[in-house]
């Protein structure tokens, strides 16, 4: 077969981003790390964690990105787990006054890495 350069393809080559802003939020447990483990928090924390989560998973993300309680910020510089890519950029979401989740979104997902009680990962 032989192939002309510089001559125009009939073939598209099309990158499709998908905008998954319009999508609900899901959390996802399955990056969760032993340094700070859902386990640690206390019956009230756990009691604020169900509430945050029921809301965080009712809103899509255009509105949890803004969403004045969660105060949604990507933290440039933070020493990572060994099972988090280097180029995936974590993430804080309040959960309450007293901690923090310390994540990543990958499309419509909220991977949870840590539940930060004592502000010991980001102070945000």
């Amino acid at each position: 077969m032989k192939h002309n350069f510089g001559q125009k393809s009939s073939f598209n080559y099309k990158l499709i981003h998908e905008n998954n802003d319009d999508k609900t939020g899901i959390l996802k447990f399955s990056k969760c790390d032993e340094k700070y483990p859902l386990c640690n928090l206390q019956k009230e924390e756990l009691k604020e964690f169900i509430f945050f989560a029921k809301k965080f998973e009712s809103l899509p993300w255009k509105s949890i990105k803004t969403y004045k309680s969660f105060k949604f910020e990507n933290i440039p510089e933070i020493l990572k787990p060994s099972n988090i890519e280097k180029d995936i950029t974590l993430s804080s979401l309040r959960a309450s006054e007293k901690f923090r989740i310390i994540g990543y979104r990958q499309e419509d997902y909220f991977y949870i890495v840590w539940f930060d009680r004592n502000h010991l990962t980001y102070k945000g």
